[in-house]
């Protein structure tokens, strides 16, 4: 008896010893996240000079978000080949493409070329019983978000603006009479959660697939009104997005819209700073078009991996296969070879002083890096704070971030460019700079949200809020 009473006792000793330990370790990990709260909310900074009047153009519209899974199913449709299409003339094709990405755990965008499959998908859509109506398109997402953050600014949004849209955009935004459409144009939002399963595949990311059919954006018909608006409203910052909605045009027709965009980008003075927010695309001829014809035109770039990757890829930039092979977050190191390959190909310099190009804000589910002529963006590490920090309070839809709902993935060492020795990562250092041939650049992890309420729109918020956060000075 004495035997077994002592075993027992014994067990139960171990067993409190092993939860207590568990529960440090989970502690620990709180602890790490927490620690990076405590470094944002401390360290942030609003900027010396803070923009006041911004004009936000020019792709808005309806958002409609569902379940990509739960849509499909209601197509009658399981997993298909994972292949990329350009542009999406059937079923099939919206498939093959969704079950890419899906694996991949990438964002991306694609346009529908068919209106009858388009209106089959929509209907199919609605018939969901969850479903959701949002505003949509970037301009109008970081419109949304700068009136958010800063309710007294004046903030002006240019693009085709249908009435259920009208109803949704807050009433501190302005918008002009010529900006307004009779009809909508719907944008579908496929999410999908974190490890969530589809037949045999299980995503690795929570992450969403964007379709459209939109003659409005795609064709950039609110250009020229863009423009137009400017002069009247005298804008300190001005914000110009939709390019990527070209790809499904001809190449006559792209060329045409981007000489009409170089055009009225060279119209705006050089002391006030132009950002152009790029979204997921796929035709390589008309990236190479937006690079070669835009990209210097602009004073910041916003993109994300998808993005910046296959600009590499097609402009035969730095780790240009790695569009292809990259699966998972991408590397660090290979993402600020790429930032600072755009910087010195189309930014400013002595050798190209023509260009505006000073600035690229680079956004992940992970981590954010912006790099800038340092003499011309300020407060840029407040900058990519704040940027982080959006991103989780947004996806998790809180005003407060807490450790419990959210988690660090960056690996614990790394490279910060090709070359460069690893270096451990600090919590409590967790926003760091470095100088490489003469740019300025800066690093923030994400916390991620674990479980998250809404997927769409974080690349918007992150740049809006990133660039809020800035000071520009270009002589």
């Amino acid at each position: 008896m004495l035997s077994r009473s002592f075993c027992l006792g014994l067990c139960v000793f171990l067993v409190a010893l092993l939860y207590n330990k568990w529960k440090d370790g989970l502690n620990g990990l709180d602890d790490q996240e927490q620690t990076i709260i405590t470094f944002w909310n401390s360290s942030i900074k609003e900027p010396d000079r803070q923009f006041k009047r911004i004009v936000v153009g020019t792709n808005c519209n309806l958002d409609l978000i569902v379940s990509g899974v739960d849509l499909l199913q209601a197509l009658h449709e399981g997993p298909g080949d994972p292949q990329d299409s350009v542009h999406l003339a059937t079923i099939d094709d919206l498939v093959n493409t969704f079950t890419l990405y899906f694996v991949k755990g990438s964002a991306a965008e694609r346009a529908v070329t068919n209106a009858k499959v388009f209106k089959e998908i929509i209907q199919a859509a609605e018939s969901l019983q969850k479903k959701h109506h949002y505003i949509g398109g970037n301009a109008a997402l970081m419109a949304v978000k700068i009136s958010e953050l800063y309710p007294d600014a004046q903030v002006q949004l240019v693009g085709p603006i249908g009435p259920a849209l009208k109803d949704l955009i807050p009433s501190n935004i302005i918008v002009p009479e010529n900006s307004l459409i009779t009809e909508d144009e719907v944008h579908l939002i496929m999410e999908y959660g974190l490890n969530e399963q589809w037949d045999n595949l299980r995503s690795p990311v929570a992450n969403r697939f964007i379709t459209s059919y939109d003659e409005s954006n795609s064709k950039l018909t609110m250009l020229n009104k863009f423009f137009k608006n400017l002069g009247p409203f005298n804008p300190d910052l001005v914000i110009l997005s939709g390019l990527h909605l070209l790809e499904m045009q001809t190449h006559a027709f792209v060329s045409d819209k981007l000489q009409a965009v170089r055009n009225g980008l060279g119209g705006i003075p050089r002391n006030i700073p132009v950002h152009l927010e790029l979204a997921s695309m796929a035709n390589k001829d008309c990236v190479t078009q937006i690079m070669q014809m835009v990209a210097s035109e602009v004073s910041s770039i916003g993109l994300n991996e998808q993005e910046l990757t296959f600009a590499s890829y097609v402009g035969g930039g730095p780790h240009a296969s790695y569009y292809n092979e990259r699966e998972g977050q991408p590397e660090i190191h290979k993402i600020s070879d790429m930032v600072l390959w755009l910087l010195k190909t189309y930014g400013y310099s002595k050798k190209n002083p023509t260009s505006r190009l000073t600035r690229v804000h680079f956004h992940s589910l992970t981590y954010h890096i912006i790099g800038s002529l340092p003499d011309v963006w300020f407060n840029s590490e407040s900058a990519v704070a704040a940027g982080t920090r959006i991103a989780g309070r947004q996806a998790c839809d809180t005003k407060a971030l807490s450790p419990e709902d959210i988690e660090l993935r960056i690996p614990k060492t790394f490279k910060l460019f090709s070359g460069s020795h690893d270096i451990i990562f600090d919590e409590n250092n967790p926003v760091f700079s470095w100088e490489k041939d003469g740019f300025h650049f800066v690093f923030s992890p994400v916390l991620v949200c674990i479980n998250p309420s809404k997927t769409v729109g974080l690349g918007d918020a992150i740049s809006a809020t990133g660039l809020m956060y800035s000071s520009f000075k270009f002589s």
